[in-house]
């Protein structure tokens, strides 16, 4: 009876040509389906080992060792379309969109049409995912010029070093507004047919109405919510002198006779709005022996109490009120309702916060 048992092939050398591309190759790059069949060969079918393919091949002993071991059947060959566009086209699309501001906020269409590749909106689409790159919101910050990095990222260094017993003296402050409208989306649980019933429409006013607050918080305990009354008229100097900084001075004091406050000290912290460095605002911080915290320009992301109004404004939109006496309700609920847990965090990050604008170079972060 004739042996119907099939000896191994012997495998053939490399061509230059592979070797090069081969020695030539990214590291860590996944290894092709022709260079996959081969170390299947030489390992499952020839015996050789790991060490030995990686010098007859010019590979990485972990790239050899990296290709799975299918027993009696070779690698599988990768299926599907090819990609109607290929890589370097797709590096050349990704170059030019992400080339600064304006080419980013282009779309595909347009940058395809400024490298002069002629493809569909769909291959457009699939070619920048395939480089992980998507059309998404912009993220929202405020414009920061060189001369506002370079203090944001002085003001970073010089707090770098800070204790959290240092910033634990400071008082967070700043103002809010909280509005009729501006909630975002609103998802409801219901039947198709019920789409027009009274507890699934959220309301919509023909004018919306808001309600500005100003608060101060500490490491410690959180200070009084200042409701801006509508008959005072907008925020000024004078207002903010008369109506706000009598309870934020006093809060002041609290913070600075608390018992696990040992500097018996409190810094004050406003940002660069109007009514805060008026003249006669900085003349009232001098008489009443205020240390005042220089602060930069643009800079929410480095104020804890920027988190608490994001915070504070997701509980309000839960209870989604429907008049202007409803909201200011529910802001007042919902402050009061705040417990030391729920800021503390933001304000004992404060390092790396620091270390996020030195990394930036004064630039945005995360917060």
């Amino acid at each position: 009876m004739p042996n119907l048992v099939r000896r191994p092939r012997q495998c053939r050398p490399l061509r230059p040509s592979e070797r090069n591309r081969y020695l030539t190759r990214q590291p860590g790059t996944k290894p092709m389906y022709k260079e996959r069949c081969r170390i299947f060969t030489l390992s499952d079918l020839l015996h050789w080992t790991p060490e030995a393919i990686a010098t007859t091949m010019g590979l990485p002993r972990t790239t050899v060792q990296s290709v799975p071991r299918s027993g009696a059947e070779a690698p599988n060959k990768q299926t599907g379309r090819k990609p109607a566009i290929t890589g370097k086209i797709r590096q050349r699309l990704v170059a030019r969109a992400t080339l600064d501001a304006a080419h980013r906020q282009m779309t595909y269409k347009e940058i395809a049409q400024l490298e002069g590749v002629q493809a569909s909106r769909k291959a457009l689409v699939a070619a920048f995912k395939m480089e992980s790159y998507g059309r998404r919101v912009a993220t929202s910050k405020p414009f920061l010029t060189e001369a506002q990095k370079q203090v944001r990222l002085a003001w970073a260094v010089e707090h770098l070093s800070w204790k959290p017993e240092q910033w634990a003296t400071v008082v967070w402050t700043d103002e809010c507004s909280f509005s009729t409208e501006g909630f975002g989306k609103v998802y409801v649980t219901r039947r198709p047919e019920e789409k027009y019933d009274d507890s699934c429409c959220a309301p919509k006013f023909r004018t919306y109405s808001s309600w500005t607050i100003h608060g101060s918080i500490s490491a410690f305990s959180k200070g009084d919510m200042v409701v801006i009354k509508k008959e005072w008229g907008r925020l000024t100097g004078k207002i903010y002198r008369e109506r706000v900084l009598p309870w934020v001075y006093q809060f002041m004091n609290w913070v600075a006779q608390y018992p696990e406050n040992r500097s018996r000290h409190a810094v004050l912290m406003e940002d660069g709005a109007s009514p805060h460095t008026a003249k006669l605002t900085k003349q009232l911080h001098n008489l009443s022996g205020i240390d005042k915290m220089c602060w930069p320009a643009n800079s929410p992301d480095l104020n804890p109490i920027e988190n608490v109004w994001r915070l504070l404004k997701q509980r309000v939109a839960k209870r989604f009120p429907r008049s202007l006496a409803d909201l200011r309700q529910c802001v007042e609920e919902e402050w009061a309702a705040l417990e030391l847990s729920d800021f503390a965090r933001y304000i004992g990050n404060m390092h790396e916060r620091c270390q996020a604008v030195v990394d930036a170079k004064g630039g945005h972060t995360k917060w």
